[in-house]
């Protein structure tokens, strides 16, 4: 009661505040900016506001000022009035004459305050350190690069970008190499070089265009990006032009002069002798300005694409307002509330509006969900389980428990309609798609190939003396198949029984002397030496005798003739068992544990000239492949298993593959090479809410160890 009967006395407005016309409001009336000098803040402020302050008389009761505005035909309520007090006291706009307002203003000043851990939770994403004052700087150089911004400028600089474009295009092998050596230490530094100086340019092309458009630019530093340092300009003042155009200037200044500097790179770079300079241009002339753009362009985060949308569109305060918007469209289409809205717009832009605002969330969520892992991986272990806690649980979880927290407090006003009734059968249809166990087919890259074949090349380049089989000949094992004679390995057999021949003389001559008995060993470590040598090419010879080593079925072009000469490099027939095939199959570490031993399975050919196998799992391997065995199904040569080389120029897979076996008999296919394929089975019912509860469980149970 006491509070109800207690006097408002209107405080007193600062003397020093100034108001600026600014672009007409979206529905075409006018609008003034209220700038702090002290804060260096703006505030929006519409024809009401404006009138209120234009009126004001301070030290006199709030109904009193009431009577008066009704006097020059102005109506506001006790409500409105109380509110708009309150937006002056808040933002300390009122002179602090009066104990009862210095008092006020001191408790919302403590409670603004923040203690360390919620300042660090809040601004480490994204600290400011401001440290240089440049205006009076600018101001004084300004008129020293107004050639930079005349069309002859642009035109040369256009020029120039066209004709480098070109000369690089000419030698892209050579500019697409440079890019390695960012990767070494020096490269890294120097592109650590240039990113400091295109920042630089970027900052001051936002703060001279700024400047050129009579803006006041009061601190340029720099800021930490999750602890990634970044440079700023402030060029709030911005806000005081009245055409969004100018403003749209200075926000797309930054990102300009990088791609000018780019065009410049691009010329200079073709003329560069080898060495760092040239380096230096490279990164100048792609990654820098590449990286900026992705960043900066993003509507999403408060940065040069963000003020360039809102002023495009015309939409101050951009992301509050959309997210208003959002909340209001989502309770009324899920809860099914009837609530005013928190602004009254054209279709067109309140969708806008909404559109924008999931779209930022759905960014938001994947953003921090990112910086998450990034500060988890990048910090060490106990850091980075803090750091990573604090993004999912402050930035994710928390504004979702928030708004449920709403509409548990508004759950009386909920009553069923068809609005709601709509969300809650799409949900209850989407949670059953989550939870609900599906038959699962697992699809596996694989190779069909016979369980015994061999391709004959010869041990060395020789002749063909006799064949004793034809193309499609079916033969049996141990059958002769070929015979092929080989001089140099002839005249290599002779030449050692010839050496062998001298040692053995040459060891009988030293029998009888005692002094010679070193010159025995040495003499008869050769003959070992040479009788190894003999026995090998002996062995060689044995191969020219080819016999099959199975039953099988003779592949042969007929392009070969007896007395031919054939090389060791290129074979001569295959022998394949055209009756037992094998395939063999590769299944990701994701299916692994949904296959089933002894499970239906269809192998599908990729070149489809071959009717599919339906068939069985025989064999399911239980430790994965170390490497891949089958070349044609790695990335590297068109396959789908993800693939690099390692150091011994093996295949080895970038995640876990296990080896599948399917054993077939009595398949009369007739290949005469191994097949490419898809192996396609059925693997055990599993919902997606279990696939990604066990992937998640099995990366915090990999985690856990320190």
């Amino acid at each position: 009661m006491f509070a109800q009967e207690q006097k408002v006395i209107l405080p007193k407005i600062r003397d020093d505040l100034k108001l600026l016309e600014t672009s007409v409001a979206e529905d075409g009336s006018k609008r003034w900016l209220l700038f702090d000098p002290i804060q260096n803040k703006y505030f929006n402020i519409g024809i009401d506001a404006f009138d209120l302050i234009s009126n004001w008389q301070s030290d006199i009761e709030l109904e009193e000022f009431i009577k008066i505005l009704e006097q020059k035909d102005y109506e506001i309520d006790t409500e409105s009035l109380q509110t708009f007090v309150d937006f002056l006291i808040n933002n300390n706009l009122i002179v602090c004459e009066d104990l009862k307002y210095t008092n006020r203003m001191k408790n919302i000043q403590k409670q603004s305050k923040q203690n360390i851990f919620k300042w660090l939770i809040h601004n480490y994403l994204f600290i400011r350190i401001p440290l240089v004052k440049p205006d009076y700087w600018l101001e004084k150089n300004k008129k020293k690069v107004d050639f930079l911004y005349s069309n002859l400028w642009q035109n040369i600089v256009l020029f120039l970008g066209f004709i480098g474009i070109v000369f690089v295009l000419r030698d892209w092998e050579n500019f697409i190499s440079t890019f390695m050596y960012l990767f070494s230490k020096e490269g890294f530094f120097y592109y650590f070089l240039s990113l400091v100086f295109v920042k630089s340019l970027h900052e001051l092309g936002h703060a001279f265009t700024a400047k050129r458009l009579g803006c006041k630019v009061p601190t340029m530093g720099v800021a930490f990006l999750v602890l990634f340092p970044v440079l700023y300009t402030d060029t709030t003042n911005a806000w005081k032009l009245k055409s969004k155009y100018q403003r749209l200037k200075i926000v797309v200044a930054g990102i300009k002069v990088e791609l000018y500097l780019a065009l410049i790179a691009t010329f200079l770079w073709s003329f560069a002798p080898e060495g760092i300079f040239k380096s230096i241009l490279f990164i100048i002339a792609t990654t820098s300005w590449i990286s900026s753009l992705l960043i900066n362009i993003s509507p999403f985060l408060r940065f040069d694409g963000y003020y360039a949308l809102s002023d495009m569109t015309d939409s101050k305060n951009l992301q509050p307002r959309s997210f208003a918007m959002a909340r209001w469209f989502i309770r009324k289409n899920i809860l099914g509330l009837d609530e005013q809205k928190p602004e009254f717009l054209t279709k067109k832009k309140e969708n806008f509006f909404i559109i924008y605002a999931i779209l930022t969330w759905i960014y938001r969520f994947f953003l921090f969900l990112g910086i998450a892992l990034l500060v988890y991986y990048f910090a060490f272990k106990v850091l980075g389980i803090i750091l990573f806690l604090v993004e999912i649980i402050w930035f994710i979880l928390l504004p979702v428990y928030k708004e449920l927290k709403i509409w548990w407090s508004k759950r009386q006003n909920v009553t069923f309609n068809k609005r709601n009734i709509s969300s809650l059968a799409f949900i209850f249809v989407f949670l059953l798609l989550i939870f609900i166990p599906w038959n699962s087919s697992i699809k596996m890259p694989a190779i069909i190939e016979t369980q015994n074949y061999f391709e004959f090349y010869p041990a060395e380049d020789a002749y063909i003396e006799k064949i004793y089989f034809s193309n499609a000949q079916l033969v049996k094992k141990d059958d002769l198949l070929l015979k092929i004679k080989s001089p140099m390995i002839e005249h290599k057999i002779e030449q050692v029984l010839k050496e062998l021949e001298q040692i053995k003389l040459e060891i009988n001559k030293q029998a009888g002397f005692k002094e010679n008995l070193n010159r025995r060993f040495v003499l008869e470590e050769s003959l070992l030496k040479k009788e190894n040598e003999l026995e090998g090419l002996e062995k060689v010879k044995e191969k020219f005798e080819v016999r099959a080593s199975f039953d099988g079925k003779i592949y042969f072009t007929n392009s070969f003739k007896q007395n031919q000469w054939i090389s060791k490099k290129e074979p001569v027939f295959v022998l394949y068992d055209n009756l037992n095939y094998k395939i063999v199959g590769f299944c990701n570490e994701n299916d692994f544990k949904l296959l089933k031993q002894n499970s239906e399975a269809k192998f599908i050919f990729s070149s489809g000239d071959v009717k599919d196998i339906n068939t069985k799992i025989t064999t399911i391997s239980k430790v994965s492949i170390p490497h891949l065995e089958f070349p044609e199904l790695s990335s590297d040569f068109g396959g789908d298993i993800a693939t690099r080389q390692d150091l011994n120029k093996q295949i080895k897979t970038e995640q876990a593959y296990y080896k599948i076996l399917v054993n077939l008999e009595e398949e009369n296919l007739n290949l005469t090479t191994r097949k490419q394929g898809v192996l396609v089975t059925s693997g055990e019912t599993a919902s997606i809410f279990s696939k990604i509860f066990k992937k998640v469980a099995s990366v915090l149970i990999r985690e856990s160890e320190f």
